[in-house]
């Protein structure tokens, strides 16, 4: 059965091309055409949408999550025999010896959780056990819905598992609080956060701006989109600030019969807005920035009403 709301995913395949500005000025224009969201930010190593929704005050809720697994020592058990060192049981440079207690000491942030340790060691002395990974914090936001956010904790690896988490625990709000639209900031690259984020979208956005390693990394994250059989849709961000950069994306999209949503200028309120912590849409409501990002938002509304819609029908007929 499918979930009662729409799922919009806003990705990039680098940093820094304006995917959160975009996402955060969307969602307050979605939120003010009526559509009931909550939004969710799953670039968990780098989280900033919160920022950009005067998120304020206590939590409704915070949680941590185990999804790493590290090594531990047990020093009752090891006999000093120094085999972990002398033989380089872990690949990682996660162990190291102590001459004063004569016992190895873990590194737990080069630890990758791998296992050797604890199967090489004669005595036993190394066990594998869950550890605090990341954490997810549901806030409520200043422009009529709320925020669920969540950051990776230094040294975890599994940012991908905390992803889905985080979007397990996102999807249950929105059901419970019967919200129209999910949207989810997705991370920059093609690792396992982003395949983690965009898993079972409805609809997912590329952010983009015209330059060459720009458009080789939309590329591929592109194709990693693909794979799940997500439509796409594109923004070209900055889009007059490299003419020649903007008529390749403009091919590629041709080609690849990719929908083109919109195009963006470069404007100077835009680091302005960012500085002061609120999405363009709110800061410089009628620039040209937000007008496109409003026209855009419009023909995101269509698509969220067609699903809702549908699956409105298919309530009635169950019941």
């Amino acid at each position: 059965m499918p979930e009662n709301y729409y799922k919009l995913g806003i990705v990039s395949g680098k940093g820094g091309v304006g995917k959160t500005s975009i996402t955060a000025s969307l969602a307050c224009s979605l939120s003010d055409q009526g559509i009931n969201l909550i939004a969710a930010d799953t670039d968990v190593d780098a989280p900033n949408l919160q920022i950009l929704f005067q998120t304020n005050g206590v939590p409704k809720k915070s949680f941590t999550l185990q999804t790493t697994e590290k090594a531990t020592f047990i020093a009752s058990s090891c006999s000093h025999c120094k085999r972990c060192i002398s033989e380089e049981f872990c690949s990682f440079g996660a162990l190291s010896w102590d001459e004063k207690r004569l016992e190895p000491i873990i590194d737990v942030v080069a630890c990758e959780g791998c296992r050797a340790c604890s199967l090489l060691c004669p005595e036993k002395s190394f066990e594998i056990n869950p550890v605090d990974s990341g954490n997810v914090v549901h806030l409520e936001g200043e422009f009529g819905f709320d925020v669920i956010t969540g950051q990776t904790i230094l040294g975890s690896q599994t940012s991908g598992k905390l992803v889905t988490e985080l979007k397990k625990y996102a999807g249950k709000i929105a059901d419970l609080e019967e919200k129209d639209l999910l949207i989810i900031d997705g991370p920059p690259g093609i690792g396992c956060p982003v395949i983690a984020a965009v898993a079972n979208l409805d609809y997912c956005i590329v952010v983009i701006e015209p330059s060459s390693a720009a458009l080789h990394d939309a590329k591929r994250v592109i194709e990693v989109i693909s794979q799940f059989k997500i439509p796409i849709g594109i923004i070209i961000n900055k889009s007059d600030m490299f003419p020649d950069g903007y008529q390749l994306i403009s091919e590629y999209i041709k080609d690849y019969q990719l929908e083109l949503l919109g195009d963006i200028p470069l404007d100077d309120n835009w680091p302005q807005s960012i500085a002061q912590g609120l999405p363009i849409i709110k800061f410089d409501p009628k620039g040209i920035p937000a007008e496109r990002l409003r026209v855009i938002s419009t023909k995101l509304l269509k698509k969220i009403k067609l699903k809702t819609k549908i699956i409105g029908v298919e309530k009635n007929e169950k019941i």
